[in-house]
């Protein structure tokens, strides 16, 4: 501060000009900010000085310090846990190999256990194995499982028709292997779009007197495909589902994401209630009605005009599958649709290449703008490879030859035939579902016993019928399916049902319905008079008791295995 004084005093400012005078004041200016700001540094230094003379200063001090070391511990510990953890999963784990032992025993135990499973339930499928001869169905060839060859006549066949013997069917299809090759080589999209199956589409589209037509892998991918990709196309579509429709459109439906409600069996008042339900809460909703034509393990046949007034009443689409139907069913074998006049009204018809038709694949028909919109967007169309152009050949061969008057011959045996075989049976008092259908189901009731009666038709008899068990019907309704065909003579109808009953009665089966020993007459009667499952499963005491035993000796070979 005196520095300063003397500075200014000591300034002549006579003898300076205007420029050195400003020089001057900014001088001085400089000074008195450094001497205020040295006084304020001398206060703070005393403050400081009174405050490192405090100990309860010093005290807060330590504290502060000693919290904020803590707090930065904290942070790099919790570094440390998460970098720990970044290098576990990047790291794979370490497994000694006992450990990979003790993984592999865990999983192979769930398969064996799995598949015991399905053995001690008597629903273990077991591939017959044999040899179909061309131009000699329904006769083939049994290789047992020791080995040995046998003659058989088979019971069981899709075939329905024998379609896949027919020899210009056969023709049809060597010619195209000449022309085309074996395969089809891509998908439709890329390269696997031949002229045969254009000339395929185009015959099933007039066969069904539809705009258009869609062939896909087979009916089960034509199902699953069509019915999951339709909500693409019709957000909040809501699905109405007959309870015994096939597992290809189940499967389909519940890919599709959509609102499923079931309707019981051809249960025409349920499924009013049902459209109407949904109409009164969803009325802007798309609605699809799904159902079968011929459900093929009941034999039943839909009310399909009726299902297509109630459809049209709601507002809703139709969709039909025609699998178990065409070729055999209206005229030109077109289907039940086509026999009851409505194939025009239902809005999407499905069924197969691979059951009367005698080949292999499977399609839908419908308006060239439904078929179109599938065509597009369905991935169980656009990503698999397209059917070999012999098949596709085959295929239009086979439904022109059952669209004509040698189809309409082959029919009238194959009804005659049915009408023999059903007639027969129940006058040998089997329990036959009845029904208008082709398919006679002989109801067993118990899964291991309708294995076994499979067996000795199959060993003593040389006829094979493939027993049908759950899931494909529910449980307490297991069964022989059987199905004629227009090759079947008489007296290959006479020796079956002489087989069946005589089987019947070595397997220790109820042969009528009214058997007292078994206790089945309710539910049995109500199945074959009404031609469908009706009621709870059979369960009467002669079968609970087998199926008792079984689960016993299950369990007894489950504890002695534990103890070894």
């Amino acid at each position: 501060y005196s520095f300063c004084t003397l500075l200014v005093v000591g300034v002549d400012s006579s003898t300076h000009n205007t420029r050195e005078k400003k020089k001057e004041k900014i001088i001085i200016n400089i000074m008195r900010r450094s001497l205020v700001r040295a006084v304020y540094q001398k206060q703070q230094f005393n403050q400081t000085q009174q405050l490192i003379n405090n100990p309860l200063f010093l005290q807060a001090k330590i504290l502060e310090s000693e919290q904020t070391i803590a707090h930065q511990e904290q942070e790099i510990a919790a570094l440390r846990t998460k970098l720990s953890l970044t290098e576990r999963q990047l790291s794979p784990p370490k497994v000694c190999k006992h450990a990979k032992k003790n993984w592999d025993d865990l999983y192979e135990t769930r398969f064996t256990k799995a598949l015991k499973q399905l053995k001690v339930e008597g629903r273990y499928r077991v591939f017959t194995q044999i040899q179909r001869h061309a131009n000699e169905f329904p006769l083939a060839t049994w290789y047992s499982p020791e080995g040995l060859k046998k003659s058989v006549s088979v019971w069981c066949s899709n075939d329905y028709l024998a379609m896949g013997q027919h020899k210009e069917v056969m023709e049809a299809m060597k010619t195209a292997v000449e022309m085309y090759g074996t395969g089809a080589g891509g998908t439709r999209n890329i390269s696997g779009n031949t002229r045969a199956h254009v000339e395929l589409e185009q015959r099933l589209a007039a066969y069904h007197e539809k705009e258009s037509s869609l062939v896909f892998t087979s009916g089960y991918v034509a199902n699953e495909a069509t019915l999951s990709t339709l909500t693409s196309i019709l957000p909040d579509c809501v699905f109405i589902s007959d309870e015994e429709n096939h597992a290809s459109m189940i499967r389909g439906i519940v890919a599709s994401k959509a609102v499923k409600r079931i309707w019981r069996h051809n249960d025409l008042e349920h499924l009013e209630d049902l459209l109407r339900d949904i109409r009164l809460n969803s009325p802007k909703a798309p609605i699809v009605v799904a159902f079968e034509s011929v459900y093929s393990m009941s034999g039943t046949i839909a009310p399909i005009p009726d299902i297509i007034k109630l459809a049209k009443k709601y507002g809703a689409l139709t969709y039909c599958d025609e699998v178990h139907a065409v070729g055999m069913y209206g005229p030109r074998g077109a289907g039940v649709c086509a026999r009851d006049g409505v194939a025009d009204q239902v809005d999407i018809i499905q069924s197969t290449l691979g059951k009367a038709i005698g080949c292999h694949g499977g399609y839908i028909a419908g308006s060239h703008q439904i078929v179109d919109a599938i065509r597009s967007l369905a991935s169980g169309f656009i990503f698999t490879t397209s059917i070999p152009p012999a098949v596709a050949a085959a295929a239009a061969k086979s439904i022109q030859i059952l669209a004509s008057p040698e189809g309409d011959a082959k029919r009238k045996v194959f009804w005659d035939n049915v009408k023999y075989l059903k007639d027969g049976l129940k006058e040998a008092g089997l329990p036959v579902l009845s029904g208008e259908s082709h398919i006679v189901p002989v109801l067993v009731c118990d899964s291991v016993l309708a294995k076994q009666a499979s067996d000795v038709l199959l060993n003593k008899h040389g006829a094979y019928v493939q027993p049908i068990n759950y899931p494909t019907v529910p449980r307490g309704r297991e069964r022989l399916r059987v199905t004629a065909s227009p090759v079947h003579t008489k007296e290959m109808l006479d020796e079956l049902t002489s087989s069946l009953t005589s089987v019947f009665d070595e397997v220790n089966l109820p042969r009528t319905v009214s058997d007292p020993k078994f206790h089945t007459k309710l539910s049995i009667a109500k199945a074959t008079e009404a031609g469908r499952d009706v009621g709870a499963p059979v369960r009467c005491p002669h079968l609970l008791a087998l199926n008792k035993t079984r689960i016993e000796n299950s369990e007894q070979d489950d504890d002695e295995a534990t103890e070894k």
